[in-house]
């Protein structure tokens, strides 16, 4: 779990020149109550898509459906991720 959480923090902290240019918008994002879920990190890339990021410590089949559901999750809440956007432009 350290490793792991050493590994966020070292990405989050540079994932602009880690990533080419993907902007850091948060970690641990919550996904709220209906779908109960955290993104570890979340950023933009330069054409404003999402991207998100997610740390296993091992190969895990389940990882897939867990982008699945985080897409849903963003399909339904296009608005809120848009206000997250917004907040974090506001800020730099």
């Amino acid at each position: 779990m350290e490793l792991e959480r050493h590994l966020q923090a070292l990405v989050e902290a540079n994932m602009e020149e880690m990533l080419g240019g993907v902007r850091f918008l948060a970690s641990e994002y919550s996904t709220g109550p209906v779908h109960r879920g955290r993104i570890d990190s979340l950023g933009l890339d330069e054409d404003g898509s999402p991207v998100l990021i997610e740390y296993k410590r091992q190969r895990s089949e389940s990882v897939l459906a867990q982008g699945l559901f985080y897409l849903s999750w963003l399909v339904e809440n296009r608005a809120e991720f848009e206000a997250l956007v917004d907040a974090t432009t506001a800020d730099r």
